[in-house]
């Protein structure tokens, strides 16, 4: 028996060296150091060559995190530029097997080793390394074992959340889920081109805070894409304004202010200085999908140009005072350009989604610096950055069956207000008072 097992260690042992000199497998170390050669990376000076310098590699479960020095006349974004050629050469075929201790440690002796090294060799084949690159002082290249997934169904996270923090997304560190905290951080910018996941990102945050404070949550909803994403969410009872044309936008968001003003003067009277020491449970979150539709300079009519520098106005008080009083705004578009939003609005927005754009302007506009351009062409791909951190990550996609199923319990019928004297009559006698009375129908402004 003991004999049997050496020999297929032994066996074992050749086979996976054989395939070690087949494919070519070296150290990735190794690797990036000729990548940057092949890529012109490296400064020549005279007959001096100044190399990017490896100053620490560290070992995570996820991967492997290398910290370089680079040469003098070198800048983080010559190697930003080069991104495709490092990701792709170390995912080149020669190269593309990368075997830990752990591999190993997970072979079986007592069955057939062989086979189970073939099932390793296959597995490995069809993992593709993903890297990133980020710069504070040092270059730092991160390169993972495993792709980040291109699907996140919003089942696989549950409500994860509790208070007012929301699932972003999925980060490859360790599989990990971070959480965005509309406490600490109340207002969000959010990019992205069209179909890269924007819409369905709004509808998992617009559903998760149903579920998590259907009691305390209030929506102000303006769907400027003619309804084509909040119509679901018009009819019930936590939407207190609801608008898909600017004339209505500008109404809502007046609405908004006010009620803004009111509750400021109510915390001053009552010397209180924000929504935790007024223990005031309610939020009010603003949520306007595609607010370049309020872009002033794309007015036609002088009247059409007033109108939107109106709701930019209250945009901006909201962004510079409701934080405080308990109003969260989350401002989306599709077409990032330098007059889409707000600058007081962006200023005050400490947190920044920004799926793939089209250029890297468009990044600037969401992030201040480059980057979603190059996020890959998958579906829910995104740079989420706060004020100390940047993350890419992928966002969960929620199925139209689950945000049905948690807003059906809270439609109520919304008409308009009419005299109670006026009498409808109907097919089994009753009047519309008497249906309103019978709790049947309620009836908002």
């Amino acid at each position: 028996m003991m004999l049997e097992i050496i020999s297929s260690v032994v066996m074992g042992s050749i086979a996976l060296y054989a395939q070690f000199k087949k494919t070519g497998a070296t150290n990735d170390s190794d690797k990036l150091n000729q990548i940057f050669t092949n890529s012109g990376l490296n400064i020549r000076d005279g007959k001096r060559t100044f190399t990017t310098q490896l100053v620490k590699r560290k070992i995570y479960p996820w991967g492997v995190e290398y910290r370089y020095r680079i040469p003098l006349g070198r800048s983080f974004e010559d190697y930003k530029a080069k991104f495709n050629h490092i990701q792709d050469g170390l995912n080149n075929r020669k190269t593309l097997l990368h075997f830990t201790l752990t591999d190993l440690k997970s072979l079986n002796l007592k069955q057939n080793l062989i086979h189970q090294i073939k099932e390793l060799l296959k597995k490995k084949k069809a993992t593709r390394k993903e890297i990133e690159l980020s710069y504070d002082g040092l270059l730092k290249i991160k390169v993972y074992n495993e792709p980040l997934p291109t699907l996140l169904h919003y089942t696989d996270i549950s409500l994860v959340g509790d208070g007012w923090k929301v699932t972003v997304g999925q980060i490859r560190e360790g599989n990990q889920l971070i959480l965005h905290d509309f406490e600490k951080i109340p207002h969000m910018v959010i990019g992205g081109a069209t179909r890269y996941g924007k819409s369905n990102f709004l509808n998992m945050l617009i559903t998760t805070l149903l579920l998590l404070q259907p009691d305390n949550v209030q929506f102000t909803l303006i769907d400027l894409k003619g309804g084509v994403e909040f119509s679901d969410y018009q009819d019930i009872e936590q939407v207190v304004n609801y608008a898909e044309e600017p004339e209505e936008a500008e109404k809502a968001l007046r609405s908004v202010v006010k009620e803004m003003r009111e509750k400021q003067q109510q915390f001053k009277h009552r010397s209180v200085k924000n929504v935790q020491e007024a223990k005031d449970p309610t939020r009010h979150f603003i949520i306007i999908d595609e607010v370049g539709e309020l872009n002033p300079s794309e007015a036609i009519t002088k009247e059409e140009r007033a109108l939107k520098e109106s709701c930019q106005t209250y945009m901006s008080q909201i962004a510079r005072l409701g934080a405080g009083l308990g109003y969260r705004q989350i401002l989306a578009t599709q077409y990032p350009t330098g007059d889409v939003i707000p600058r007081q609005c962006k200023q005050n927005s400490d947190a920044k989604l920004c799926f793939r754009v089209q250029n890297g302007t468009a990044s600037r506009v969401v992030l201040d610096e480059t980057g979603a351009e190059e996020l890959p062409e998958v579906k829910g791909r995104a740079i989420y950055q706060t004020a100390d951190r940047r993350r890419i990550l992928q966002t969960p996609m929620i199925e139209t069956k689950i945000i049905h199923q948690a807003i059906m319990p809270h439609i109520v019928i919304k008409a308009r207000k009419e005299p109670v004297n006026e009498v409808k009559n109907k097919p089994d006698g009753e009047t519309r008072t008497d249906i309103a009375q019978s709790g049947k129908i309620q009836f908002l402004d």
